[in-house]
């Protein structure tokens, strides 16, 4: 079977690259399709995966990202249609739920921002299979099109599939002039985002000066971000990809106003802070409800429960790891999915009963 994976987002790349190694084990055939964006095609390359490079990030106008949004639909129905995929998957994408849709190519989707309403809006109608983490409200996904048919859960959350095969190695460190926990790692708000609607200042800048003097990695979006924390003598930022998983598990601390790099942090058992000035989203909200998680966009309490998570020592990072370990891997319900859909040539959904009174509200509107 011949499987089209679209890679969007460079941590789409680690969220993929075990379903892709699997499936080449098992004697599929992987199509790789991405896009120019934030350093995916050299996070690619660094894992060795073949790749088609179609189209292009639009931007942060609308315009923008209308106009490549709608050139990159049409290169890859180009393409799709000469290799014709037998299943398409993706995370987040817009235009590979367009392309597989409209020439009649199964799919498989997942979702875990349901506070990206204009990419959900283009997702979820046309995706076959909706596979999301169990902490969302269905409901908010339905809002955006979803079919209460084809959707199912998942008790995890997408950056443990970040993991796959990963051993940490202290070159990195090496490389940086880090010592094993005697560094904090940082990443800024995801400002390009259509979603993000915070200021265009970083809280983070506020932070470091109540931090203990100690290195920080901090990883910026954008060249503004950059030049921004020029000022600070103990950050670093790194100007090439580095091995950014081995970085975090050695790491004493997490600080992200995003999203993905505080996940990977949790998954790894580093302790973390959530600054995002936004609307958290329900992963977010659930992780920190299971305490392995702090949010704040006060400076000084994120100093304060800072420097106490880097006092916890031991302790804290063996209790994150021990809620974690009991958790579903998404890789692992999605080479599922796969493989029922090869046996069958169908998707088994059985879990529209967890939506309750979605389902019977959805067939009354009808």
């Amino acid at each position: 079977m011949k499987v089209w994976i679209d890679i969007t987002n460079a941590p789409h790349v680690h969220f993929f690259k075990g379903l892709i190694k699997e499936l080449e084990k098992t004697g599929h055939e992987v199509l790789i399709t991405t896009r120019e964006f934030d350093g995916l095609t050299e996070i690619l390359d660094m894992l060795g995966f073949d790749y088609y490079v179609v189209g292009k990030h639009g931007g942060s106008t609308l315009e923008g990202k209308l106009i490549a949004s709608a050139e990159r639909v049409y290169k890859l129905s180009r393409l799709i249609i000469e290799e014709k995929p037998d299943l398409s998957i993706y995370k987040h994408s817009v235009e590979a739920p367009r392309v597989a849709f409209g020439l009649g190519i199964p799919s498989i989707g997942f979702v875990d921002n349901e506070t990206a309403i204009a990419q959900n809006k283009l997702m979820l109608p046309l995706t076959k299979l909706l596979l999301y983490p169990k902490a969302i409200d269905a409901y908010e996904l339905l809002k955006c099109g979803a079919d209460p048919n084809g959707m199912k859960p998942v008790n995890g959350f997408s950056e443990l599939a970040h993991l796959y095969g990963f051993r940490p190695s202290r070159k990195v460190l090496r490389e940086l002039g880090l010592r094993k926990n005697g560094y904090i790692v940082m990443r800024t708000e995801p400002v390009k985002a259509n979603y993000f609607n915070g200021p265009e200042k970083s809280i983070l800048e506020d932070v470091i000066p109540l931090l203990p003097e100690m290195p920080i990695v901090l990883f910026p979006r954008t060249e503004e971000q950059r030049r921004r924390f020029e000022q600070f003598d103990n950050v670093i930022m790194p100007k090439k990809p580095v091995d950014s998983l081995s970085l975090l598990y050695y790491a004493r601390l997490m600080i992200g106003a995003g999203g993905t790099m505080n996940r990977e942090a949790i998954a790894l058992g580093t302790p973390t802070i959530s600054t995002y000035p936004g609307r958290l989203l329900a992963v977010t909200r659930w992780l920190v409800e299971l305490g392995v998680k702090f949010h704040s966009t006060d400076p000084a309490e994120i100093a304060e429960v800072a420097e106490y998570m880097m006092e916890s020592g031991k302790s804290y990072r063996n209790y994150i790891r021990s809620v974690v370990s009991g958790l579903e891997n998404p890789m692992d319900a999605i080479l599922k999915e796969i493989e029922t859909y090869e046996e069958s040539g169908s998707f088994e959904v059985s879990e529209a009963g967890n939506l309750g009174g979605y389902v019977s509200l959805n067939e009354s509107r009808k």
